[in-house]
């Protein structure tokens, strides 16, 4: 038996035969984009039923820097900087910690959601990497700050880069049933992600789900289109797809942040995030990201 000349169309599993993620694990600390990101993984974890675990990492590098005998913590509003000693940065963390642990309680507290909570010492970036090896996802807080915006943090984008699995970043809250919006250029990492973003749209009562696809000419988005309504197999009530030229590709970020308060599932490897920097395409999107690689 010989090959079709025509490569066969991809195909997808169905999106309502699975639970997209069964294992979440979000970043814990005492930041507001933190609990943002704890809001949105229990709302996942909920609609997914799925295990939510809470990591509060203490940092080792600041355990070791509050040991150096010229160490001092300078404040905003403080007149003067404080002695920053071993004894007072154990017990910062410890408060953190369990202000951390009562947020992941009381955000679970009407949910259902069944969640674990743990506390590690360690480097920051290489625990989060270690313990997303046992996880499908991983959702972190991005800093909201004016100064920082246009900087992405060396862990968010170490995990960004290199986290096993999923990574979804958010600096703010958003709303109860977000839009849910995707790229697809039929590569095997975009239909990953078209497999993520059209499980999720089907969860919490349904989302609407927007695929992007590129347009090089009519033939290939016509082509694309046929697969991602292959792939959605009639399950996604909700779906748009939308063909985008050249240009549009490459403003991707803020054609999706233009479209409205959603989700924005990206694969990794996809040219608008491949021939873009990180923290530019977050920056002009300032939309909750989940990278699929």
């Amino acid at each position: 038996m010989h090959d079709s000349p025509h490569s066969p169309m991809p195909t997808i599993e169905a999106p309502s035969s699975r639970r997209v993620f069964r294992r979440i694990l979000v970043a814990l600390d005492d930041s507001p984009p933190s609990r943002a990101a704890l809001d949105m993984a229990v709302r996942l974890a909920a609609d997914l039923e799925a295990e939510l675990e809470g990591l509060f990492i203490k940092d080792q590098n600041l355990l070791r820097a509050a040991q150096l005998p010229f160490a001092e913590e300078v404040r905003a509003h403080s007149v003067a900087p404080k002695t920053l000693s071993d004894r007072r940065v154990q017990r910062q963390l410890r408060y953190q910690a369990e202000r951390a642990e009562a947020a992941l309680q009381e955000a679970t507290e009407s949910a259902e959601v069944t969640y674990n909570f743990q506390v590690v010492e360690g480097h920051v970036t290489r625990e989060l990497l270690q313990a997303a090896e046992e996880a499908d996802l991983l959702a972190l807080g991005k800093t909201s700050t004016r100064s920082s915006r246009r900087r992405l943090g060396t862990t968010s984008q170490a995990l960004l880069s290199e986290s096993p699995s999923p990574v979804l970043v958010l600096r703010q809250a958003v709303r109860a049933r977000p839009p849910i919006f995707t790229y697809y250029d039929g590569s095997d990492t975009a239909r990953s992600a078209l497999d993520v973003a059209s499980g999720l749209s089907l969860r919490g009562g349904g989302h609407p789900l927007t695929v992007f696809v590129p347009a090089a000419d009519e033939a290939e988005a016509e082509r694309l289109q046929e697969e991602v309504e292959a792939a959605c197999d009639g399950h996604v009530p909700h779906l748009q797809v939308r063909a985008l030229t050249d240009i549009e590709v490459n403003r991707l970020a803020t054609l999706a942040r233009r479209a409205g308060r959603g989700l924005v599932v990206m694969p990794g490897n996809a040219s608008p995030l491949a021939d873009t920097p990180l923290q530019r395409f977050l920056y002009e999107l300032d939309r909750p990201l989940l990278v699929v690689r």
